[in-house]
């Protein structure tokens, strides 16, 4: 799966982006893995730009998500990434775990997934790779709360 920047920009600059969400319980988040990582690869296999929230209640607020993108930087930051490639450039599209929370020191977690073809083709390793990430990024969580009381 590959994508013009230009063409990546415009899909997601015109809301052309498959968006699902999952509600899960903060302790209890790897509940909800297979709902999360399943509907964002039903979008990515369908080879649209996607982006799959998994949303929890927790103070300080905390949200995950997975992203398509032509290089490591969130949806979000749609001019940075346009700053930072060449538009007539076609690259391939990779899948990013994102964590974002005011807790953390700046503010944002960053990750491969690994390239769309790669997490199709071994979906098994994928959601490893993701369950890992996540008891990673709950942890820290965890860890910030902890030092703050």
């Amino acid at each position: 799966m590959q994508r013009n920047v230009q063409t990546f920009i415009d899909e997601v600059t015109a809301d052309k982006v498959a968006q699902t969400t999952v509600k899960g319980t903060y302790g209890k988040l790897n509940d909800q893995l297979d709902t999360w990582l399943g509907g964002f690869l039903d979008n990515v296999q369908a080879d649209k730009i996607a982006q799959a929230t998994l949303a929890t209640d927790h103070d300080p607020a905390i949200s995950f998500r997975l992203e398509t993108s032509v290089i490591n930087l969130p949806l979000a930051n749609l001019t940075e990434i346009g700053k930072v490639t060449m538009a007539e450039e076609t690259m391939p599209i990779n899948l990013y775990m994102i964590a974002e929370s005011e807790a953390f020191q700046s503010g944002l977690r960053i990750d491969e997934l690994g390239t769309a073809e790669a997490v199709l083709a071994d979906q098994v390793a994928a959601k490893s790779l993701l369950t890992t990430w996540l008891q990673a990024q709950t942890d820290r969580m965890d860890e910030i709360m902890a030092a703050d009381k």
